[in-house]
């Protein structure tokens, strides 16, 4: 059985927060609706929340 680890870290309330694992860290910025994320692999998402029940995200990777 793996075990998995990961520390989430609130910088600004329901804003800004860092997540820690054993594979890395990440960072996002905003909320429930849309949200930027960050990791230390260079991969970065943009996500939108739309009403009912759809979602856009957007992934890329720093060249």
């Amino acid at each position: 059985m793996p075990f998995h680890y990961h520390k989430r870290i609130t910088l600004i309330p329901k804003l800004l927060h860092v997540t820690i694992s054993r594979h890395g860290w990440s960072w996002s910025l905003g909320g429930r609706r849309a949200h930027l994320t960050r990791d230390s692999h260079g991969r970065r998402s943009a996500a939108v929340r739309l009403p009912g029940g759809f979602s856009l995200r957007r992934d890329s990777r720093r060249p």
